[in-house]
Parts: C-alpha cells; structure tokens; sequence
C-alpha cells in the first residue's frame, strides 16, 4: 500500500501538468463515457500528452481505441486496474516514455484493502456475466417465443386459408349443383311439355283421322252434320266405336246421316245389340236411368227366370229380341236343342228358334253354364246350341 502512494506520488511529482477522469463502467460500456474519452484524446493531441489510461486488463484495448479514434496520433499509456472503471489522465512526456510499459506493483504484497476490492471487482464481474448470461437466455426464450407465436399465426393464417378455400369450394360446387338441379328440371320439363305436346297433337291426330275415316265410310266423304247426346239415340241408329271417336249413323230419307256421339254410353246397356266389330244397333231408345240394364259378359253361369211382365229387362229383350212382341212361352236348359240362339241380360234369357220359315221365342229357365263345349260364342251374349244336350 505505501509502495503504490510512494508510485503516485512520483507521478505526480514528474508530471508537469495534469488531468483526469473517471468513467464508470457502466458509462463505459454503454458509450455514455465516450464523449469525455474523445475530448481528452483531443486535449492530449492539442497540447503534445500522453493519455495515461487505468483500466482492467480486458478494456484496456477497447479504451485505447476509442482514444486513437477521436485522436489518431495521441499517444497512450496503459495500466491495470482492478475497479470495474476507467481512469484517463493526460500526462507530460514523450513518446519514448509513453512506450514504456507502466510499473508492475505486484512486487508488492496486496493489502487487505486491495484484497477486498479484487474481490469485490472479481465478484462485480462475475455478477456482470451472470446478468449478462441472464439476459441473453431472457432474449433468447423472447426470440424463441416469438418465433413460437410466427409459427403458430402462420399455421392459423394456413388453416384460416384452407377453410376460406374448401368453403368456397363447397360454395361453388353446391352452386353448380343447383345450377344443373335447376337445369335439368327446365330441361325435363320441357321435355313433359314437348311429350305432352306431342301426346295431344298425336291423340288429336288419331281423333282427326278416325273422324275423317267415319265420314268417308259411313256419310259419303261428307262432313258429320252435328253432334247428339246419348239420351237422343233413337231405335234403328246405329252406333259406330273407334276408340275414343263414337259417331251415331241415322237413316234421314234415303241417305245416311253421320253425328258425332257425346256423353258417356255404357255399350253393354241392353238397348244396344252387338252387330260387328265396333258397331252397336240401337233396338231402343235410350232414357236417361241411373241404373240402366246391361247386357251380361260373363263366361260363366247365368240363372235365368221369367221376368215379371212389367220388369224393365222383359221390355228390353222383347224389343231387341223379339221386335217388341210379347213372349209368352219358356222352356228348361234341358229342352235346349242344336242351332238355338241364346241371348242373355240380367237375370233373363230370350231364346230365339228357328221353326220353318219363322222364328219362336222363349224365356229360359235355370242355371246356364256358358262355358261348356255345347255352346259357341257369337259375339257380345249372344250364344249358339252346337248340340241337343246342353246342361
């Protein structure tokens, strides 16, 4: 300890003019301190000093840069410190002596006090690196946590991203699929509208020619003179079916006349005798009834009896089958003989005989069966005996 006041104290007395200062290393090693640097670098070059710097042995090369830089030719002499600061003096001399290296006081024992500070530095310095060790792993979990949360944003930004696309994918083709629903109803039904079109103009067609067919076969190629509704048919017309075309032909004088036929005409009603494919022979006129007597169509059986004399089917059979006269007599199945002709309505049967050049006719009695071999169908109920057994 008196060997380094004795070594300042030489200094002192050999400097001819001095300064000084003290730059924490705090200021130090911020830059704060760079301005006092660069002015006694300056003063040192401006008056032919040398800047006499006390620092660590691991500044020292920095704080001399810093000097040269602010002055390139200031001359500089260095020596070890142990405070964690920077000591800068100009001092007089020359630059042989500025080049000489500055006295080594390790010849001298430390001090407790110098001890203390050592430590103290040692203990200052290995705080500084802790904290500074500190604050690179703060910076670098901050680095790396943003980088984290980059990622993350990037990936939501990409998933973001793919579901606007699928969604406006699915927009899309949901779109096109209405689009083409859409399409396809207009199309289908244009195609009902053309078919239904075409359904009519066929249907309309068919009904044209069927008429034009009527009217050049049955009215001398001339066109019908009118239209009549069912209870307007008269005994002897004669009713003509082609589908759905009914024309009624009706003898006006000498020449046929030809109606077009309205209204709903059951052609199994008993006042209308089966004459041929599609032609009908009225044997009666036609009222309008609500429960009109049919003609029986069953290939079966028939139970035949003699109508009261007043029924409804007696009239109607008289007049189809016996022209209008009345019948009187009957006779059983079994007195049925080969070339009779059998008629049937509902729950009635008019046979019809041939007897010479006349015929005779008879209510039959009993339960016919229809379909055994001894009877030919005639067409509509009409039925011929093939035999003189017939059950």
């Amino acid at each position: 300890m008196y060997k380094r006041v004795l070594f300042s104290g030489l200094l002192l007395s050999n400097a001819a003019f001095a300064q000084e200062v003290v730059i924490s290393g705090k200021d130090f090693l911020s830059g704060a301190g760079d301005a006092k640097l660069t002015e006694i670098a300056r003063q040192a070059a401006a008056q032919g000093k040398t800047v006499q710097i006390t620092a660590p042995k691991y500044w020292q090369d920095k704080v001399a840069a810093k000097v040269r830089s602010a002055a390139e030719d200031a001359r500089v002499q260095s020596s070890e410190g142990f405070l964690e600061n920077v000591v800068v003096k100009l001092v007089s001399g020359s630059k042989a002596e500025a080049a000489k290296p500055a006295p080594v006081e390790a010849a001298a024992a430390p001090s407790v006090d110098d001890k203390a500070v050592a430590e103290k530095a040692a203990a200052a310095k290995k705080a500084a690196a802790a904290k500074a060790a500190a604050e690179k792993a703060a910076a670098d979990r901050a680095a790396a946590d943003q980088s984290a949360a980059e990622q993350a944003a990037a990936e939501r930004a990409a998933v973001e991203k793919a579901a606007a696309e699928k969604a406006a994918a699915e927009k899309a083709a949901a779109e096109k699929a209405a689009a083409d629903r859409v399409a396809a109803e207009k199309a289908a039904a244009a195609k009902a509208a053309a078919e239904k079109a075409a359904a009519e103009k066929a249907a309309a067609d068919k009904l044209a020619a069927a008429r034009a067919s009527m009217e050049k076969n049955l009215n001398e190629g001339r066109p019908a003179v009118g239209t009549l509704q069912v209870t307007q048919l008269l005994k002897d017309d004669v009713v003509y079916v082609d589908g759905s075309v009914r024309g009624v032909v009706r003898r006006v004088g000498t020449r046929p006349s030809l109606s077009w036929l309205e209204g709903d005409l059951n052609l199994d009603r008993i006042e209308l005798l089966p004459n041929g494919p599609g032609r009908y022979s009225v044997v009666a006129d036609i009222h309008d009834t609500a429960n009109p007597t049919l003609r029986t169509r069953t290939g079966g059986h028939v139970v035949a009896n003699v109508p009261a004399p007043d029924a409804a089917e007696r009239k109607a059979l008289q007049a189809q089958y016996a022209e209008g006269r009345d019948v009187t007599e009957s006779l059983h199945i079994s007195d049925l003989r080969a070339g009779d002709v059998i008629y049937t309505g509902q729950g009635a049967v008019v046979v019809v005989r041939r007897s010479g050049s006349g015929l005779l006719r008879f209510w039959l009695e009993g339960d016919l069966n229809l379909g055994q071999s001894g009877l030919q169908k005639q067409g509509g109920n009409a039925y011929k005996a093939l035999s003189d057994t017939i059950k």
